[in-house]
């Protein structure tokens, strides 16, 4: 019996050592916390935890968590989705004008899954650590271009806009002056700007690419009243003995009045005082009118001719060979010697159901319309004529 009680008093006693030890353990582990985990700054409201020995446990937040709920009421661990600032990145290039600044891509914010330890003192927030971190989507750098072309800056214009030609010149291969020819430009018409490099530009006219000296190149802020006269040229380049005339011309009523206006050979005034008559014929049929007046000008000799005084007839309209003055039109005004014509020409020369159609040149209407041969070329002689007219 006696020898039973003793080794109770051993159990009992080496229970109570193992209570002694876990006591010490705990309260190590709680120094430990304190001391590493919990220790923040209230002038670094972001820190990053080191956890050496809990994070390589895949319980470390749950046992954070515990100690947190059953020692730390001031403390709060939280996870959340938090946004990651984007890069600015600036880069010179000389495809701007000097100072320019394009976005050339779009900066976006990355997103990244935190856990953070929070830190309170009377309920509000003194710091705060982050204790886990990953990266859900990169951020995008945002790419800001800043100009250094000076040429670009001199002119108020940009890679891909249109400059005009100040001077005529010719479209080159290369950057050499002895390079192929690709084009002839001539004055006041428009081109692509395509670079610049030194002092050739890359440039872009109708369906060619090639490159022409700078010094021959304008802009609109440059040279305010370039675009009505590159509009103009545009409209004087338009045409050629092979144009189409079954379209308009693209002329407005008031290129109409200037063309017309101060014709020494229009000694009556005919074809002055009819310039809106032909603007609208125009409009009216689609045809040419530039093409019309022409013809009526040939005919006619700028309307002094028997026909054109005594019958209005501008065309010569059914006059014949075998007898041209009486089997000519009769006409009431030149108003509608003109609308008659026109309108024959379209539905009878330059629409494919039409008696006469031969095609919608020149040349074609010619086939049936005059029996001189070399009617299409004078006719087109006083096309070209008017045209220049207008500046």
């Amino acid at each position: 019996m006696k020898k039973e009680k003793t080794s109770g008093k051993i159990v009992i006693q080496i229970s109570i050592i193992w209570i002694f030890v876990i006591a010490i353990i705990i309260a190590s582990l709680v120094a430990f916390f304190n001391s590493n985990i919990f220790a923040a700054s209230d002038n670094n409201v972001e820190e990053k935890i080191q956890i050496p020995a809990i994070e390589e446990n895949a319980n470390a937040v749950n046992i954070l968590e515990t100690l947190i709920k059953n020692n730390y009421s001031n403390r709060k661990l939280i996870n959340e989705e938090r946004e990651i600032e984007f890069e600015s990145i600036t880069q010179q290039t000389d495809k701007l004008p000097n100072g320019e600044k394009k976005v050339e891509q779009k900066g976006e914010k990355g997103k990244k899954q935190v856990t953070v330890l929070q830190t309170f003192e009377d309920n509000r927030l003194i710091s705060e650590g982050i204790i886990e971190s990953t990266v859900t989507k990169e951020p995008i750098k945002e790419i800001i271009y800043v100009g250094t072309s000076e040429f670009l800056s001199q002119y108020g214009t940009h890679i891909g806009e249109e400059m005009y030609l100040i001077e005529s010149g010719d479209l080159k291969e290369k950057q050499d002056e002895n390079s192929e020819t690709l084009a002839q430009i001539k004055r006041y018409l428009n081109v692509t700007l395509e670079d610049i490099e030194g002092n050739w530009a890359k440039i872009k006219f109708n369906d060619k690419v090639g490159y022409i000296e700078t010094s021959k190149l304008t802009s609109e802020s440059v040279t305010p009243k370039i675009a009505e006269k590159n509009r103009i040229a545009t409209l004087q380049n338009s045409i050629s003995f092979d144009m189409d005339i079954n379209k308009v011309s693209g002329l407005t009523l008031n290129d109409y009045k200037t063309i017309f206006k101060y014709n020494s050979s229009d000694k009556n005034n005919i074809f002055s005082e009819n310039a809106e008559i032909f603007y609208n014929m125009e409009q009216k049929y689609q045809i040419n009118g530039i093409f019309l007046a022409a013809i009526g000008i040939h005919e006619s000799a700028w309307g002094t001719s028997y026909l054109a005084k005594e019958k209005h007839n501008l065309f010569g309209y059914k006059a014949f060979d075998t007898d041209p003055i009486n089997s000519a039109e009769n006409f009431e005004g030149y108003e509608s010697s003109i609308d008659t014509v026109a309108k024959a020409l379209k539905n009878d020369y330059l629409t494919e159901t039409g008696s006469f159609y031969n095609g919608t040149t020149i040349e074609s209407v010619n086939k049936k319309y005059a029996s001189d041969q070399e009617w299409a070329l004078k006719v087109y002689a006083y096309v070209e004529y008017l045209y220049d007219k207008l500046g």
